[in-house]
């Protein structure tokens, strides 16, 4: 059974990851996809396991395929034989699927941390989780946050199998706040539909790459450890809108959604410039600079028909992995 069984009952709580955008795509010499992205403590999975007579998966039914699946690959990669320890798997919360926050990446990880769990494996390390769970097949900003939190770097992959390295980790200042808005109805691209549209983009341009670069590592970075909001705000937009120029051809603007994208313009008038979609989304987050200053936005929101049939939430980050 590979090692000791250490506990019949535990649960796997983890955040949810923002994905500001990739640093290169179609380099065939250098390194692909890396990014920048950070981890917030919700919208995030509440998965409790435990020991029982047979698997049973307790969630809603559009999770319970995944679940399956996942717990069958998990085994045949991990040391467990299978069919391995059967488990009651509960899935008590878990974030919108396909919106922008890493969800397939937080949830397989989570699984593979409850294979590794009950058969004696206490400390994987998210990388190898990532591996059993099939996951970090592009980014990787969800693999290391799963691990570590905070506001993450990663440098991209030069070989296909490989999980891109983290180059970066600062903490969030706890005062910061994350107010995300996601439009009702309209998910962001995913599985086969995100195959085809990488399959349509064109190499990024080099100097598309070296600007991210330059925003990520002299202005993002630096920023958010000298705590200067106003700094981070102006060059997460600029960032987020040289990524979405980029893959506007496949996700049909600058932003996925045509609604965000006028509600973007209208928030940066209204004197809030950190606006960002976050991977495909539809979901963009707006950096606030402390939990004031997002209760205000949100008020805001709910009365302006700009953001009419869209929901809301107020994040902090999140500067731990998973627990």
């Amino acid at each position: 059974m590979g090692g000791r069984r250490l506990e019949e009952a535990f649960t796997v709580r983890t955040g949810a990851r923002l994905h500001f955008g990739l640093l290169s795509f179609g380099d065939t010499v250098g390194r692909q996809f890396g990014g920048l992205g950070a981890m917030i403590d919700r919208p995030g999975f509440e998965l409790f396991a435990e020991v029982a007579k047979h698997d049973q998966i307790d969630a809603p039914a559009d999770w319970i395929s995944r679940l399956t699946g996942l717990l069958r690959k998990c085994r045949d990669h991990g040391n467990a034989t299978p069919p391995g320890v059967p488990l009651r798997l509960q899935l008590r919360r878990a974030p919108p699927a396909h919106s922008g926050f890493g969800s397939g990446t937080q949830l397989g990880l989570a699984v593979a941390r409850v294979v590794a769990k009950v058969v004696g494996e206490e400390h994987v390390p998210s990388t190898e989780l990532a591996r059993r769970s099939g996951r970090g097949n592009r980014s990787a900003i969800g693999v290391h946050g799963f691990e570590v939190g905070g506001l993450l770097l990663e440098a991209g992959k030069r070989t296909s199998d490989a999980i891109s390295p983290l180059v970066a980790r600062v903490a969030i200042p706890e005062e910061w706040r994350f107010a995300l808005i996601r439009p009702l109805g309209k998910p962001g691209i995913s599985g086969t539909q995100e195959v085809a549209a990488f399959k349509n983009l064109p190499p990024m341009p080099e100097a598309t790459t070296d600007r991210l670069c330059n925003l990520a590592v002299r202005e993002l970075i630096p920023a958010a450890l000298e705590s200067d909001i106003d700094r981070f705000a102006v060059s997460l937009w600029e960032f987020g809108t040289l990524v979405g120029r980029y893959f506007a051809p496949v996700q049909g603007g600058v932003f996925a959604h045509p609604q965000m994208e006028a509600l973007a313009g209208r928030l940066r008038r209204e004197g809030y410039p950190g606006v960002a979609q976050t991977s495909w989304g539809p979901t963009v987050s707006v950096i606030c600079r402390d939990e004031e200053q997002a209760d205000r936005l949100m008020n805001w929101l709910r009365s302006d028909p700009t953001a009419a049939e869209c929901d809301f939430l107020v994040a902090r980050g999140l500067n731990h992995g998973a627990t």
